[in-house]
């Protein structure tokens, strides 16, 4: 599953950042394989997601948090 598939306010931890040119960005914002993440809010109309990362809510776009692979916990 991967973290664009994840239900709100559901909590799972990363596995893996997906290779691709946003893969080195993610990682600086501290997504990395180990964390948990929790889905915390939706934007209407595809827009962005906010995932809570510890004690920051960090959005993404669909695209990005579709690079996250993600398991339920």
């Amino acid at each position: 599953m991967t973290a664009d598939q994840l239900p709100q306010l559901k909590k799972a931890i990363i596995r893996e950042v997906k290779d691709s040119p946003m893969r080195i960005n993610l990682m600086e914002l501290g997504f990395l394989p180990g964390k948990v993440i929790c889905l915390h809010h939706v934007a209407p109309a595809g827009g962005p997601m906010a995932f809570l990362l510890e004690e920051t809510i960090l959005a993404l776009r669909k695209t990005e948090a579709s690079l996250l692979e993600v398991q339920l916990l």
